[in-house]
């Protein structure tokens, strides 16, 4: 054998532990000092060469499949391994709001880490409190942080609802939307979207942002811009903003849109606070107004046009193609 085979067959287990030692130090690095098995066997490291590792005390189990690489830990590492132990979760509530530099109540305890987690998940985890969502947490209401999935500004004012009390919601609230963090429209976008009975927080909510919320002037711009962007991207074209049509007076007969041509209605629907009632009985009262003059009207609602777009899209044009199928056979 000469020195170089030689050399290469001495250094070959060398290299062999080098290249899986960097791998394991550049999954945990990048998570400050968490890893997870599937995560290090999705990177080549074989089973027994884990074990080995954890036998060395290079990897620490603390949970179902979860190690920590010690001199890579710092202070996000309890978010990290709740991340890791809680899979599908985001970080939520005060947590969120910590990270997020909300002005929350600094003698509370921040030991604990709020994840929200997807239904159906059942296991405790030390260290973690853990929030059920009945439904997936959309990704516009998501915004990463250090690598990791934390519920928008507008998700975790919902979600502090919850849990702090009227007075310290009120000076949330109001200090993130003079911050833009969020602005109104936007949050009140968020809580129509998650509001239903049962929902801790949403009452109290509810009542705190009412004298907030402007119900006499047109629908909020975001929703409305949602749908304009809708209408463009999915290539739907006729519909005119802010449209008055011919038996319409007056700013409450401004629509949001409206297809001249095939004579229908479209209707951003997202905020109704004051006299909720009273606005539904407005609404249907205009709808009706609308078929006595032979146009159609069509409402949709913020979770349709974020959370399912190409269908609400693929909707509102089939009604359309079929208004003017129609009109032409009648001409």
């Amino acid at each position: 054998m000469d020195s170089l085979s030689h050399q290469s067959a001495i250094m070959g287990p060398m290299a062999g532990t080098m290249d899986i030692d960097a791998a394991i130090m550049e999954v945990a690095g990048a998570q400050a000092g968490v890893c997870t098995r599937v995560e290090l066997l999705a990177r080549g490291v074989r089973p027994a060469a884990i074990g080995r590792r954890v036998m060395a005390g290079l990897l620490r189990p603390t949970g179902r499949g979860i190690y920590v690489v010690e001199e890579l830990t710092n202070l996000r590492t309890p978010l990290h391994h709740a991340i890791a132990a809680v899979p599908g979760g985001e970080l939520s509530r005060s947590t969120a709001g910590r990270l997020q530099e909300f002005p929350l109540d600094p003698s509370a305890d921040q030991s604990i880490v709020d994840v929200a987690a997807p239904h159906g998940f059942n296991r405790r985890v030390a260290g973690v409190a853990v929030h059920r969502r009945r439904r997936p947490t959309p990704a516009h209401d998501l915004v990463a942080i250090d690598g990791l999935p934390v519920t928008g500004p507008a998700l975790t004012l919902v979600d502090l609802a919850a849990v702090v009390g009227p007075a310290r919601l009120r000076h949330l609230v109001l200090t993130q939307i003079s911050a833009g963090r969020p602005t109104l429209d936007e949050l009140v976008a968020c809580f129509d979207s998650v509001a239903r009975r049962g929902v801790n927080g949403i009452a109290s909510l509810r009542l705190m942002l009412a004298p907030l919320v402007d119900d006499d002037r047109a629908l909020g711009s975001v929703l409305e811009r949602k749908v304009a962007a809708l209408l463009d991207e999915y290539g739907i074209a006729g519909f005119r903003a802010q449209y008055r049509p011919p038996w319409y007076d007056g700013v409450r007969g401004v629509v949001d849109f409206a297809h001249p041509e095939s004579r229908i209605v479209l209707e951003a629907d997202g905020r109704r606070w004051h006299g909720r009632e009273q606005a539904m009985t407005n609404d249907r009262r205009r709808d009706r107004l609308a078929a006595k003059h032979g146009w159609l009207t069509i409402r949709v609602t913020w979770p349709e046009v974020t959370e399912r777009p190409a269908a609400t899209a693929a909707e509102i044009l089939s009604i359309v193609t079929r208004r003017l199928r129609e009109s032409d056979r009648a001409a």
